[in-house]
């Protein structure tokens, strides 16, 4: 194969794009369909650049890989303009817009043209675990490489103290310093000490709860600011073996489209206390009465007063608001597929 296509509207050459050059880096010919100022009015593209400075960034982009030389830039009104006609041997797209070359492919067919071979390019990912994208890049998140600009904004579906501790030491591993956290109490929509797979629904409800408050604000209109990722954090009881309880907790990591889920580790409840706590009671209260102390969830725990000291209920915290963003991280930095 000698000649490849290549499309976008390159309002910045970001690193996502940078993979799509590497790849045509194995062809002779080079055909590169750039978007026009028309096609990107009526596409409601935002932001964007007038044609002519975004053709003047991408050559320069192009001279700096090599590639200017055997480029030819082409002006497109469509997705398929030029490749649906085009004689050529392949088409790189991005993973998300490979739907759009088997378009490509289906009009050749019906014109009589061979099929183009379509190698989709995994994406590319910024330093806060999200897909580059220009918008981001315009709003000032992150650069072009995707380092960071801004810190990664969350908003946490709590205001306990000993979760936002927790939730702030997994964030730091992650993100180093460049993050925010804000917190507000959020309801989770299960009850007050869920079970099993209650516990899951629960911290969902929170971190959806926190993303609308992120997003909409007291006055319910939309902010402009908004957070990046949304957590709720729940524990429940669960039943690993026939009458054996555990404590667990479990965050939820939400991004607006989906969410991830990671445990904190967990400890075996006694399993009277399971039973009281089933009948309508809740493990703060059971504690309460056990060991005298009031709101044990906001302080070190249940686990830190099991284990006379030696952990502390943030460091459950922490382990479930980390493995949770481990799918994120995998994603992004290994190229894993969930």
């Amino acid at each position: 194969m000698t000649h490849c296509i290549i499309g976008g509207t390159f309002t910045y050459v970001h690193a996502g794009h940078v993979k799509l050059l590497v790849e045509c880096n194995n062809f002779s010919r080079i055909t590169i369909g750039l978007t026009s100022d028309k096609y990107v009015r009526e596409h409601k593209i935002y932001p964007s650049f007038s044609y002519e400075k975004r053709l003047a960034n991408l050559k320069r982009n192009l001279a700096h890989n090599s590639l200017l030389a055997r480029a030819t830039i082409v002006k497109i009104e469509s997705e398929s303009d030029v490749a649906d006609r085009l004689k050529a041997d392949a088409i790189v797209v991005s993973e998300e817009t490979e739907s759009a070359a088997k378009k490509i492919n289906a009009a050749r067919r019906k014109r009589g043209l061979l099929a183009l071979k379509i190698i989709a390019v995994p994406l590319a990912y910024a330093d806060n675990l999200q897909k580059i994208s220009c918008v981001d890049i315009f709003r000032g998140k992150y650069d072009v490489r995707g380092a960071l600009r801004a810190p990664v904004r969350v908003q946490a579906g709590t205001d306990n103290p000993t979760k936002l501790s927790g939730a702030r030491s997994a964030l730091a591993r992650v993100f180093g310093r460049k993050f925010s956290l804000a917190g507000h109490k959020e309801k989770s929509l299960v009850s007050h000490h869920p079970f099993d797979a209650e516990t899951f629904r629960g911290a969902q409800n929170r971190a959806r709860a926190a993303w609308k408050r992120a997003w909409k604000g007291k006055s319910g209109k939309m902010e402009k600011r908004g957070c990046d990722y949304s957590l709720g954090i729940e524990s429940g009881l669960f039943e690993i073996r026939k009458g054996e309880f555990f404590d667990i907790t479990i965050c939820c990591i939400f991004d607006g489209r989906s969410a991830t889920f990671g445990t904190g580790a967990g400890f075996c409840v006694p399993s009277w206390m399971a039973k009281k706590i089933r009948g309508k009671s809740d493990l703060s209260r059971v504690m309460a009465e056990l060991a005298g102390v009031e709101g044990i969830g906001r302080k070190q725990g249940a686990l830190g007063w099991f284990s006379n000291g030696v952990m502390h209920r943030a460091d459950q915290i922490e382990q479930a608001v980390a493995n949770a963003l481990v799918p994120r991280i995998a994603q992004a930095k290994k190229g894993i597929k969930y």
